[in-house]
């Protein structure tokens, strides 16, 4: 049981290792680049260097008969991660309090709580459709806009 936590504790630090090195150097190389706000940098370039990973997934595991329902649990088992485990660290590596604005906070609840509704929206009907998938492409759409405004 040790050795499991051992290797967790590796392949994390690997990896914020390597993300920190490539990832983070390049999202802050083109947000300069592009001139975009630190908002607008995080809902664009971060989420799809976040997503990338589980948008292969996702298409992976479409192909299967219980690929929605896994997709579904990995995607609200990352964002719990993030919201969770992510922040706090955040927080703890910061060593000072964190500052930032309330209107911040209640713009990525009420988007994230939108995105919760309407998958729980698509649970109800047992069916995703080209509608329910537009819908969730405008949601996300509205919040780059909400971001950039």
């Amino acid at each position: 049981m040790m050795m499991v936590f051992f290797v967790l504790f590796i392949v994390f630090r690997f990896t914020c290792d390597i993300v920190d090195e490539y990832i983070a150097e390049s999202i802050v190389y083109i947000t300069k680049w592009m001139k975009l706000s630190e908002g607008l940098a995080g809902v664009t370039l971060l989420a799809l260097a976040n997503g990338a990973g589980d948008l292969v997934t996702a298409v992976v595991a479409s192909g299967s008969d219980e690929g929605v329902s896994y997709n579904i649990g990995s995607l609200f088992g990352a964002g719990l991660f993030v919201c969770t485990v992510v922040i706090a660290a955040t927080i703890n590596e910061n060593g000072k309090p964190l500052v930032y604005e309330k209107h911040t906070i209640y713009r990525d609840l009420v988007f994230y709580i939108a995105g919760i509704l309407l998958v729980i929206v698509c649970g109800i009907m047992a069916k995703l459709t080209v509608l329910t998938s537009c819908l969730m492409l405008i949601l996300y759409l509205s919040l780059v806009v909400v971001v950039a405004v």
